[in-house]
């Protein structure tokens, strides 16, 4: 009887180390799994996007739906990093799912008025700021932020900033549309109400109208006024040309530019900001090249940022 117990005992001890190393190594693995995936998020929030929740942006891009693969460019790369990214057309796309105004048109003007009240319309209550930008733009989300977040602008405040240049009449300030903007919540929401009241005069709009001076036109009516966007240093955060005519030609072949801009340089300076916000494309599918050395190339000893990865 002694021997059977102690062998029934045995035998108990054996089972119960069996469940214990099978319990312990259950744990070992799902805590490893863990420990693996969650740094992932976090870093990413915590090295690319410190202010992706308190400044969040809505980037719109009008587009000529008859050539839908820059926008489609934009899409797989730097529109990740918006809170909301919107595509204006005046047809439907598979992949880009644009809002599409009631008329079949590629007209510039038609689709950036109708696509700014379609998006304050819509995401009034998920964003602070509404970005517009050209389809072979690329901008870098983060710094936008930063210089919001810098500057200590405010949502509620009626502003909009981008690349500023000088309306020859007035010699007031304007914003280039071609480098794109960036217009506040309050200063679209004053832009909206003006369009609501159909008796009002200060705003046409009409096909064929130059965007940036009919934009300037109906914000000043409505009481918004232009910021500049110069960093730290007052140099130029929304490039105003491609990336070459800053560094090979400079601003002497650039005559409309050296003329029209407001924050006069001189021209042997290349005044560009350390935290640029946005540039201008000429060779659409250099986008890539873009993001790949600004968010993906690893500099020996320093920490390289997380981001996420590349879409087809």
């Amino acid at each position: 009887m002694i021997v059977r117990g102690s062998v029934y005992y045995a035998f108990y001890v054996v089972l119960i180390l069996i469940f214990l190393s099978v319990l312990s190594l259950y744990f070992a693995v799902n805590l490893r799994g863990s420990k693996a995936k969650s740094p992932t998020k976090i870093i990413y929030k915590a090295a690319v996007d410190l202010l992706y929740d308190d400044i969040r942006i809505l980037c719109m891009i009008p587009y000529n739906y008859n050539y839908p693969s820059t926008v489609q460019y934009v899409k797989r790369t730097w529109g990740k990093h918006c809170n909301v990214l919107l595509f204006v057309s005046g047809n439907i796309d598979n992949e880009l799912e644009p809002y599409v105004p009631e008329i079949n048109g590629t007209d510039n003007w038609t689709l950036v008025h109708r696509g700014l009240i379609h998006a304050f319309k819509v995401y009034k209550d998920e964003v602070d700021w509404f970005l517009k930008v050209e389809d072979s733009s690329f901008v870098v989300i983060e710094n936008l932020r930063h210089i919001i977040n810098s500057k200590k602008l405010l949502p509620n405040a009626p502003i909009y900033f981008g690349h500023e240049l000088e309306n020859t009449y007035t010699h007031k300030p304007f914003v280039f549309s071609k480098s794109g903007y960036v217009i506040s919540h309050e200063g679209l929401r004053r832009y909206v109400d003006l369009d609501r009241n159909t008796k009002t005069t200060h705003c046409q709009h009409l096909e064929g109208f130059t965007e940036e001076l009919e934009l300037s036109r109906c914000l000043g009516r409505a009481g918004v006024i232009t910021i500049d966007s110069l960093d730290d240093d007052e140099n130029e955060t929304f490039m105003p040309v491609q990336m070459n005519h800053h560094f090979l030609e400079g601003y002497d072949y650039i005559n409309w530019l050296k003329d029209l801009a407001y924050h006069k340089v001189d021209t042997a300076k290349v005044p560009l900001s350390k935290r640029a916000i946005a540039f201008r494309v000429g060779y659409p599918p250099e986008i890539y090249d873009y993001y790949y050395f600004i968010y993906r190339v690893q500099l020996f000893g320093i920490p390289m940022q997380s981001s996420p990865k590349f879409s087809n």
